[in-house]
Protein backbone atom coordinates (compact mmCIF):
# COMPACT_ATOMS: atom_id res chain seq x y z
CA UNK A 1 0.00 0.00 0.00
CA UNK A 2 1.28 3.43 -0.74
CA UNK A 3 0.95 6.66 1.32
CA UNK A 4 0.32 10.37 -0.47
CA UNK A 5 2.87 13.13 0.55
CA UNK A 6 2.81 16.56 -0.20
CA UNK A 7 5.97 17.91 0.72
CA UNK A 8 6.18 21.76 0.70
CA UNK A 9 9.48 22.17 -1.38
CA UNK A 10 8.93 18.92 -3.47
CA UNK A 11 5.48 18.69 -4.46
CA UNK A 12 3.12 15.47 -4.34
CA UNK A 13 4.06 12.08 -4.51
CA UNK A 14 3.96 8.55 -3.43
CA UNK A 15 5.85 6.35 -0.98
CA UNK A 16 5.50 2.75 -0.11
CA UNK A 17 4.39 2.23 3.89
CA UNK A 18 7.16 0.17 4.64
CA UNK A 19 9.75 3.05 3.07
CA UNK A 20 8.53 5.81 5.02
CA UNK A 21 11.03 5.97 7.44
CA UNK A 22 13.74 6.29 4.82
CA UNK A 23 11.44 8.81 2.04
CA UNK A 24 9.74 11.44 4.23
CA UNK A 25 11.23 15.25 4.43
CA UNK A 26 13.27 15.99 7.10
CA UNK A 27 13.87 19.98 6.32
CA UNK A 28 10.55 21.20 5.04
CA UNK A 29 6.57 20.77 6.74
CA UNK A 30 4.65 17.88 4.68
CA UNK A 31 1.32 16.56 4.70
CA UNK A 32 1.14 12.38 4.93
CA UNK A 33 -2.35 10.85 3.94
CA UNK A 34 -2.50 7.48 4.32
CA UNK A 35 -6.08 5.80 2.56
CA UNK A 36 -7.65 2.54 3.90
CA UNK A 37 -4.00 1.21 5.61
CA UNK A 38 -4.40 -1.70 7.85
CA UNK A 39 -3.97 -1.74 11.58
CA UNK A 40 -0.60 -2.92 11.47
CA UNK A 41 0.46 -0.65 9.11
CA UNK A 42 -0.69 2.62 10.89
CA UNK A 43 0.95 0.94 13.94
CA UNK A 44 4.25 1.41 11.82
CA UNK A 45 3.38 5.00 10.37
CA UNK A 46 3.30 5.67 14.57
CA UNK A 47 6.30 4.06 14.91
CA UNK A 48 7.91 6.22 11.69
CA UNK A 49 6.31 9.62 13.14
CA UNK A 50 7.37 8.64 16.69
CA UNK A 51 4.11 9.10 18.20
CA UNK A 52 3.56 7.92 21.70
CA UNK A 53 0.66 6.90 23.79
CA UNK A 54 -2.43 6.92 23.69
CA UNK A 55 -1.83 8.55 20.50
CA UNK A 56 -0.22 5.75 18.54
CA UNK A 57 -3.12 3.55 19.49
CA UNK A 58 -5.94 5.94 18.77
CA UNK A 59 -5.03 6.48 14.89
CA UNK A 60 -6.53 2.94 13.52
CA UNK A 61 -9.13 3.17 16.10
CA UNK A 62 -12.13 4.56 14.03
CA UNK A 63 -15.69 5.11 15.56
CA UNK A 64 -15.39 7.72 17.76
CA UNK A 65 -17.44 10.32 18.27
CA UNK A 66 -16.38 13.77 16.39
CA UNK A 67 -12.78 15.32 18.83
CA UNK A 68 -10.88 18.28 18.43
CA UNK A 69 -8.16 18.41 21.10
CA UNK A 70 -5.52 20.67 20.68
CA UNK A 71 -2.54 20.01 22.66
CA UNK A 72 1.27 21.89 23.41
CA UNK A 73 2.98 19.95 21.18
CA UNK A 74 0.24 17.96 18.74
CA UNK A 75 -3.09 18.66 17.76
CA UNK A 76 -5.59 15.31 17.67
CA UNK A 77 -8.44 15.47 15.21
CA UNK A 78 -11.91 12.99 14.67
CA UNK A 79 -13.59 14.38 11.64
CA UNK A 80 -16.47 13.41 9.25
CA UNK A 81 -16.04 13.19 5.47
CA UNK A 82 -18.02 11.81 3.08
CA UNK A 83 -16.46 9.03 1.12
CA UNK A 84 -16.43 7.58 -2.37
CA UNK A 85 -19.47 5.05 -1.60
CA UNK A 86 -21.58 8.56 -0.57
CA UNK A 87 -21.79 7.68 2.89
CA UNK A 88 -20.18 9.37 5.75
CA UNK A 89 -16.80 8.12 6.53
CA UNK A 90 -14.20 8.62 9.43
CA UNK A 91 -11.01 10.80 9.33
CA UNK A 92 -8.17 10.92 11.60
CA UNK A 93 -6.13 13.81 11.71
CA UNK A 94 -2.99 14.70 13.89
CA UNK A 95 -1.24 18.24 13.01
CA UNK A 96 2.46 19.58 14.24
CA UNK A 97 4.53 22.09 13.79
CA UNK A 98 6.54 19.84 11.41
CA UNK A 99 4.04 17.59 9.93
CA UNK A 100 0.58 16.77 9.25
CA UNK A 101 -1.31 13.37 9.33
CA UNK A 102 -4.30 12.39 7.62
CA UNK A 103 -5.85 8.63 8.12
CA UNK A 104 -8.97 7.52 6.43
CA UNK A 105 -10.62 4.81 3.96
CA UNK A 106 -12.65 6.32 1.09
CA UNK A 107 -12.17 9.94 1.49
CA UNK A 108 -9.38 10.59 -1.45
CA UNK A 109 -12.05 12.61 -3.38
CA UNK A 110 -11.97 15.11 -0.93
CA UNK A 111 -8.22 14.77 -0.04
CA UNK A 112 -7.66 15.79 -3.74
CA UNK A 113 -9.57 18.30 -3.96
CA UNK A 114 -7.74 19.86 -0.73
CA UNK A 115 -4.34 19.05 -2.34
CA UNK A 116 -5.46 21.29 -5.37
CA UNK A 117 -5.67 24.26 -3.07
CA UNK A 118 -2.40 23.30 -1.76
CA UNK A 119 -0.58 23.90 -4.68
CA UNK A 120 -2.16 27.28 -5.06
CA UNK A 121 -1.28 28.52 -1.18
CA UNK A 122 1.82 26.74 -1.03
CA UNK A 123 3.85 29.43 -0.12
CA UNK A 124 1.28 30.32 2.79
CA UNK A 125 1.04 27.25 4.08
CA UNK A 126 4.59 26.88 4.36
CA UNK A 127 4.81 30.54 6.44
CA UNK A 128 1.39 29.21 7.99
CA UNK A 129 1.24 25.53 8.90
CA UNK A 130 -2.36 25.60 10.18
CA UNK A 131 -3.37 26.73 7.07
CA UNK A 132 -2.89 23.30 5.87
CA UNK A 133 -5.10 21.91 8.22
CA UNK A 134 -7.53 24.42 7.80
CA UNK A 135 -8.20 23.25 4.34
CA UNK A 136 -8.51 19.60 4.62
CA UNK A 137 -10.76 20.20 7.46
CA UNK A 138 -12.79 22.61 4.90
CA UNK A 139 -12.92 20.05 2.38
CA UNK A 140 -14.34 17.36 4.55
CA UNK A 141 -17.25 19.45 5.31
CA UNK A 142 -17.57 20.65 1.55
CA UNK A 143 -17.90 17.21 1.02
CA UNK A 144 -21.56 16.81 2.65
CA UNK A 145 -22.76 19.72 0.54
CA UNK A 146 -23.15 16.79 -2.57
CA UNK A 147 -25.06 14.50 -0.42
CA UNK A 148 -27.13 16.90 0.84
CA UNK A 149 -28.07 18.27 -2.58
CA UNK A 150 -28.99 14.89 -3.09
CA UNK A 151 -31.12 14.17 -0.13
CA UNK A 152 -32.93 17.47 -1.56
CA UNK A 153 -33.76 16.10 -4.76
CA UNK A 154 -34.81 12.99 -3.92
CA UNK A 155 -37.35 14.83 -0.83
CA UNK A 156 -38.23 17.29 -3.49
CA UNK A 157 -39.32 14.06 -5.86
CA UNK A 158 -41.17 12.47 -2.74
CA UNK A 159 -43.11 15.50 -1.53
CA UNK A 160 -44.94 15.64 -5.14
CA UNK A 161 -45.77 12.05 -5.19
CA UNK A 162 -46.92 12.06 -1.96
CA UNK A 163 -49.24 15.21 -3.11
CA UNK A 164 -50.04 13.20 -6.74
CA UNK A 165 -50.14 10.08 -5.95
CA UNK A 166 -49.42 8.30 -2.56
CA UNK A 167 -48.02 4.92 -1.92
CA UNK A 168 -46.83 3.06 0.98
CA UNK A 169 -43.25 2.46 -0.97
CA UNK A 170 -42.87 6.56 -0.13
CA UNK A 171 -43.71 6.38 3.44
CA UNK A 172 -40.83 3.91 3.47
CA UNK A 173 -38.48 6.09 1.46
CA UNK A 174 -39.83 8.73 3.80
CA UNK A 175 -38.57 6.98 6.83
CA UNK A 176 -35.48 5.76 5.60
CA UNK A 177 -34.55 9.74 4.76
CA UNK A 178 -34.91 10.65 7.82
CA UNK A 179 -33.31 7.90 10.07
CA UNK A 180 -30.16 9.16 6.85
CA UNK A 181 -30.52 12.85 8.07
CA UNK A 182 -30.82 11.99 12.23
CA UNK A 183 -26.88 10.07 11.76
CA UNK A 184 -25.75 13.16 9.74
CA UNK A 185 -26.61 15.29 12.59
CA UNK A 186 -25.53 12.92 15.37
CA UNK A 187 -22.26 13.42 13.58
CA UNK A 188 -21.80 17.27 13.17
CA UNK A 189 -23.45 17.92 16.00
CA UNK A 190 -20.55 16.93 18.25
CA UNK A 191 -18.06 18.21 15.73
CA UNK A 192 -19.30 21.89 15.85
CA UNK A 193 -19.37 21.76 19.48
CA UNK A 194 -15.50 20.58 19.07
CA UNK A 195 -14.79 23.14 16.76
CA UNK A 196 -16.81 25.69 18.90
CA UNK A 197 -14.52 24.81 22.18
CA UNK A 198 -11.12 24.81 19.79
CA UNK A 199 -11.52 27.94 19.09
CA UNK A 200 -12.33 29.37 22.65
CA UNK A 201 -9.16 27.70 23.34
CA UNK A 202 -6.91 29.02 20.50
CA UNK A 203 -8.21 32.25 21.22
CA UNK A 204 -6.89 32.31 25.01
CA UNK A 205 -3.10 31.50 23.85
CA UNK A 206 -1.05 34.44 22.94
CA UNK A 207 -0.52 35.42 19.04
CA UNK A 208 -2.74 33.05 17.94
CA UNK A 209 -5.96 35.30 17.36
CA UNK A 210 -6.16 34.64 13.82
CA UNK A 211 -5.96 30.61 14.13
CA UNK A 212 -8.99 31.25 16.56
CA UNK A 213 -10.76 33.12 13.46
CA UNK A 214 -10.16 30.62 10.93
CA UNK A 215 -11.60 27.97 13.73
CA UNK A 216 -14.40 29.41 14.38
CA UNK A 217 -15.19 30.05 11.05
CA UNK A 218 -14.85 26.45 10.18
CA UNK A 219 -17.76 26.05 12.77
CA UNK A 220 -19.90 27.93 11.19
CA UNK A 221 -19.50 26.30 7.95
CA UNK A 222 -20.81 23.12 10.13
CA UNK A 223 -23.56 25.25 11.95
CA UNK A 224 -25.19 25.49 8.50
CA UNK A 225 -24.70 22.49 7.62
CA UNK A 226 -26.96 21.22 10.73
CA UNK A 227 -29.30 23.88 9.82
CA UNK A 228 -29.70 22.31 5.83
CA UNK A 229 -30.11 19.03 7.81
CA UNK A 230 -32.61 20.18 10.31
CA UNK A 231 -34.56 21.98 7.67
CA UNK A 232 -34.56 19.11 5.86
CA UNK A 233 -35.61 16.71 8.59
CA UNK A 234 -38.94 19.22 8.90
CA UNK A 235 -39.85 18.71 5.46
CA UNK A 236 -39.36 14.95 5.88
CA UNK A 237 -42.10 14.95 8.56
CA UNK A 238 -44.24 17.24 6.71
CA UNK A 239 -44.30 15.15 3.76
CA UNK A 240 -44.79 12.06 6.51
CA UNK A 241 -47.88 14.04 7.72
CA UNK A 242 -49.35 14.96 4.01
CA UNK A 243 -48.93 11.78 3.10
CA UNK A 244 -51.61 10.57 5.34
CA UNK A 245 -53.28 13.40 4.67
CA UNK A 246 -53.15 12.23 1.55
CA UNK A 247 -54.26 8.55 2.29
CA UNK A 248 -57.01 9.86 4.61
CA UNK A 249 -58.42 12.21 1.65
CA UNK A 250 -58.28 9.03 -0.57
CA UNK A 251 -60.29 6.66 2.02
CA UNK A 252 -63.26 9.50 2.29
CA UNK A 253 -63.34 10.04 -1.51
CA UNK A 254 -63.95 5.73 -1.64
CA UNK A 255 -66.24 6.33 1.07
CA UNK A 256 -68.24 9.02 -0.33
CA UNK A 257 -68.58 7.08 -3.37
CA UNK A 258 -69.97 3.77 -1.72
CA UNK A 259 -72.58 6.55 0.75
CA UNK A 260 -73.57 7.84 -2.75
CA UNK A 261 -74.61 4.46 -4.43
CA UNK A 262 -76.26 3.04 -1.37
CA UNK A 263 -78.20 6.20 -0.96
CA UNK A 264 -79.09 5.49 -4.66
CA UNK A 265 -80.12 1.78 -4.37
CA UNK A 266 -81.81 2.56 -0.88
CA UNK A 267 -85.23 3.94 -2.48
CA UNK A 268 -84.87 1.31 -4.81
CA UNK A 269 -84.55 -1.61 -2.68
CA UNK A 270 -87.75 -0.23 -0.81
CA UNK A 271 -89.74 -0.26 -4.17
CA UNK A 272 -89.02 -4.49 -4.34
CA UNK A 273 -89.63 -5.02 -1.29
CA UNK A 274 -92.72 -3.31 -1.19
CA UNK A 275 -94.00 -4.64 -4.47
CA UNK A 276 -92.92 -7.67 -3.85
CA UNK A 277 -95.40 -8.38 -0.64
CA UNK A 278 -97.73 -9.72 -3.50
CA UNK A 279 -100.97 -8.25 -2.52
CA UNK A 280 -103.78 -9.33 -3.78
CA UNK A 281 -105.63 -6.23 -3.97
CA UNK A 282 -102.42 -4.95 -5.81
CA UNK A 283 -102.88 -7.80 -8.43
CA UNK A 284 -106.13 -7.93 -8.91
CA UNK A 285 -106.56 -4.13 -9.13
CA UNK A 286 -103.73 -2.60 -9.71
CA UNK A 287 -100.96 -4.63 -11.88
CA UNK A 288 -103.33 -5.98 -14.74
CA UNK A 289 -101.74 -5.14 -17.88
CA UNK A 290 -98.50 -4.09 -19.36
CA UNK A 291 -98.94 -0.48 -19.46
CA UNK A 292 -99.09 -0.27 -15.62
CA UNK A 293 -96.33 -3.04 -15.07
CA UNK A 294 -93.95 -1.13 -17.26
CA UNK A 295 -95.21 2.55 -15.40
CA UNK A 296 -94.59 0.71 -12.03
CA UNK A 297 -92.43 -2.04 -12.79
CA UNK A 298 -89.75 0.56 -15.00
CA UNK A 299 -91.13 4.14 -14.81
CA UNK A 300 -91.21 4.44 -11.23
CA UNK A 301 -87.76 3.18 -10.59
CA UNK A 302 -86.41 5.34 -13.52
CA UNK A 303 -88.27 7.78 -11.86
CA UNK A 304 -86.94 7.06 -8.68
CA UNK A 305 -83.43 6.75 -9.56
CA UNK A 306 -83.45 10.07 -11.87
CA UNK A 307 -85.26 12.26 -8.55
CA UNK A 308 -81.91 10.72 -6.75
CA UNK A 309 -79.56 11.37 -8.72
CA UNK A 310 -80.62 15.47 -9.54
CA UNK A 311 -80.99 15.69 -5.30
CA UNK A 312 -77.34 14.45 -5.21
CA UNK A 313 -76.13 16.93 -7.90
CA UNK A 314 -77.91 20.26 -6.60
CA UNK A 315 -76.34 19.48 -3.19
CA UNK A 316 -72.66 19.08 -4.94
CA UNK A 317 -72.40 15.53 -3.97
CA UNK A 318 -71.76 14.53 -7.25
CA UNK A 319 -68.35 16.50 -7.86
CA UNK A 320 -68.12 19.98 -7.31
CA UNK A 321 -69.24 22.51 -9.95
CA UNK A 322 -66.86 25.47 -10.84
CA UNK A 323 -68.81 28.71 -10.71
CA UNK A 324 -67.45 31.68 -13.21
CA UNK A 325 -66.87 34.86 -11.74
CA UNK A 326 -67.80 37.45 -13.61
CA UNK A 327 -65.95 39.57 -16.16
CA UNK A 328 -65.55 42.85 -14.33
CA UNK A 329 -64.48 40.55 -11.02
CA UNK A 330 -61.53 39.10 -12.64
CA UNK A 331 -60.68 42.39 -14.66
CA UNK A 332 -60.81 43.70 -10.61
CA UNK A 333 -58.15 41.17 -9.54
CA UNK A 334 -55.96 41.20 -12.57
CA UNK A 335 -55.69 45.17 -12.08
CA UNK A 336 -55.15 44.34 -8.29
CA UNK A 337 -52.26 41.78 -9.19
CA UNK A 338 -50.84 44.37 -11.40
CA UNK A 339 -51.25 47.16 -9.10
CA UNK A 340 -49.10 44.87 -6.31
CA UNK A 341 -46.54 44.11 -8.83
CA UNK A 342 -45.35 47.51 -9.86
CA UNK A 343 -45.48 48.48 -6.55
CA UNK A 344 -43.01 45.44 -5.75
CA UNK A 345 -41.09 46.19 -8.55
CA UNK A 346 -40.85 50.37 -7.36
CA UNK A 347 -39.87 49.34 -3.87
CA UNK A 348 -37.28 47.18 -5.11
CA UNK A 349 -35.85 49.54 -7.30
CA UNK A 350 -35.95 52.36 -4.01
CA UNK A 351 -34.03 49.44 -2.09
CA UNK A 352 -31.56 49.26 -4.92
CA UNK A 353 -30.83 52.72 -5.17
Amino acid sequence: MKATVFDIKKGVFQVPVGELSALLPTDSFFWLDIDGASEEELQYVATVLHLSEPTSSWLPRFGQRARLEAGSMQTRISTWGVGSSGLPSEVHILYTQSWLLTVHAGCGSSMDRARGTYRNVVDTIAAQHFLGLLIILTELVASFDTLLEQLDELLNTLEDQVIQLPKEAQIEQLVRLRKQLWSLHRILEPQEMAARHLALSIKGLPGKGERADLVRDYAERISDLIDWINDLRQRATDAMESYGTSISNRQSQVINRLTIISAIFLPLTFLTGYFGMNFQWMLDNVVKSMEAFLILGVGLFVAMISSTLLLFKSQGWLGQKQQKKPAGVTAGILQEHATDAQSGAGGGSAMRK
